[in-house]
């Protein structure tokens, strides 16, 4: 290659290239051509002078980007002799695209009790039907951007120190205002346990409370994320259905020594009923009787218009219930935040154990953050902004699954949430919902089969989000996905 087809190179990567900044902008364009070089030692790149001349960019900037090439072992400049690529063996990693994997030959050997990991979970398309995703476009980030300056300013580097404490304890007191009042508690702050995700606080219940084979009642059709992970904990997990007001307690008396009942009874994941209160007290009595703890997940309790119905936290007076919130379904999944209220003599294990497989609390930079944010007014503020939106994206979903799917699909007695199950009508083939989540999988389309959830009784159909859809967007997904079932029917019929 010449210094004059490296200038003309150089030239289309630039205006291709979509950064602000010029110096970042030469220094991304040279590095994305330096695999057409074809690791050519001996090449010699065009002076800073002679490049700055062609480019019409000062010298100066060239020579930064230059010696920044060279720190990074890119380069190698030589006094009197000019600039050379440097081929060494670790930048070579950075700048080649190798042709065949290792890997891609070996067969690692998973102990026999590991689940094959690709089944667990699966990367959603964020633009169809995504279950559980919250709507970021209406954050209020200039609120945010304002929090986190003022933040900063008052607090300044301590914020970036890690914390092996149970949470801030700004945020900690936030989270209890918001849910004794809006869920009808009556916790104090040093009954909460800040951490990363909703994962991991059933983590720390399985390794705290539970040993192998202790036995652990679940709703059927049960939340994934907790029936896989008890399970593959050694746990004794025993589905029990529903009915109208939720999981059938009455069917658990024959179970002995159960040691936990996990429910969702905000809104049932993913069937979306809503327990009942009587139910809920049915619950506390059984784990009083049987001395058992009540894993509570309230996951979307705040969003439409949760707020009347009572967690059981607030209804059990012998404190067994270990209580799971997240802020990932409300604000922004990236936080990564979410917290356990659990009985004051259960705080300092669970925080021990946190730490020990984290090494300390979530990010107290985010936690501080999110804090004053709350304390601001600014959360709740949008909390009712989303309630209102949500409510409506809820509507717009129902009437375009009239127009687009009540011919295959049926919905039925359910909570409104942020996902509804649809279920196949009885005429529809159950082979259709393998078929469907191939099919769409190959257009680059997650679905979540309904039949996924079940441990026996298994019914099929889908589960579809539309929290982060706008009206267009919940038309265009549905027509979409009727256009789908309506090809794979023809297929196998």
């Amino acid at each position: 290659m010449t210094q004059n087809e490296f200038i003309q190179l150089l030239t289309i990567q630039l205006a291709q290239i979509q950064e602000k900044k010029l110096r970042t902008k030469i220094y991304l364009a040279i590095k994305a051509i330096l695999p057409h070089l074809k690791l050519q030692q001996d090449f010699k790149c065009p002076s800073t002078r002679f490049l700055s001349e062609n480019l019409g960019v000062s010298r100066d900037t060239l020579e930064k980007v230059y010696a920044q090439l060279e720190q990074e072992g890119f380069f190698l400049r030589i006094k009197g002799k000019g600039t050379f690529i440097c081929i060494q063996q670790d930048s070579t990693k950075l700048i080649l695209t190798p042709t065949h994997s290792l890997e891609a030959d070996i067969d690692y050997q998973l102990p026999e009790n590991t689940e094959n990991l690709e089944s667990l979970f699966f990367d959603q398309n964020l633009n169809f039907f995504a279950d559980g995703m919250p709507e970021i476009r209406n954050f209020p980030f200039r609120k945010w951007y304002e929090n986190e300056k003022n933040v900063l300013s008052q607090q300044g580097l301590k914020i970036f120190l890690k914390d092996n404490e149970a949470g801030d304890t700004l945020l900690r007191e936030q989270i209890t205002q918001l849910i004794n009042l809006h869920r009808n508690t009556t916790i104090s702050p040093d009954q909460v346990l800040i951490v990363n995700s909703t994962q991991q606080a059933l983590y720390l219940c399985g390794r705290v409370l539970f040993s192998p084979k202790d036995k652990i009642i679940l709703e059927n059709p049960y939340y994934s994320g907790a029936y896989i992970l008890f399970k593959s904990m050694g746990l004794d997990l025993h589905c029990v259905n529903l009915d109208a007001e939720g999981l059938k307690i009455q069917e658990c008396e024959n179970i002995v020594n159960p040691k936990a009942v996990f429910v969702t009874p905000a809104n049932q994941y993913p069937s979306g009923i809503q327990m009942g209160e009587q139910r809920k007290k049915e619950i506390i009595e059984y784990a009083e009787k049987n001395n058992s703890y009540i894993i509570e997940d309230d996951y979307d309790a705040l969003l439409l218009n949760k707020s009347k119905n009572t967690a059981i936290l607030g209804l059990d007076p012998y404190q067994r219930t270990i209580y799971l919130g997240s802020f990932s379904k409300y604000i922004l999944p990236s936080l990564r935040l979410s917290y356990l209220v659990v009985p004051k003599a259960l705080v300092e294990p669970f925080k021990r154990y946190r730490n020990y497989i984290d090494g300390s609390a979530p990010s107290k930079y985010f936690q501080v953050l999110l804090a004053n944010f709350m304390q601001k007014g600014h959360y709740f503020e949008y909390l009712r902004q989303m309630q209102h939106l949500y409510l409506q994206r809820y509507q717009y979903f129902i009437h375009y699954y009239h127009l687009y799917l009540a011919d295959f699909c049926l919905i039925k007695d359910h909570h409104p949430s942020m996902q509804i199950a649809c279920y196949f009508k009885k005429e529809i083939p159950i082979s259709l919902e393998r078929a469907l989540v191939k099919s769409a999988e190959i257009k680059g389309i997650a679905l979540t089969a309904l039949s996924q959830f079940y441990e026996f009784d298994i019914e099929y159909g889908f589960v579809l989000g539309f929290s982060s859809l706008n009206h267009t967007e919940i038309g265009l997904c549905m027509a979409q996905l009727r256009e789908l079932i309506q090809n794979e029917l023809a297929r196998l019929t």
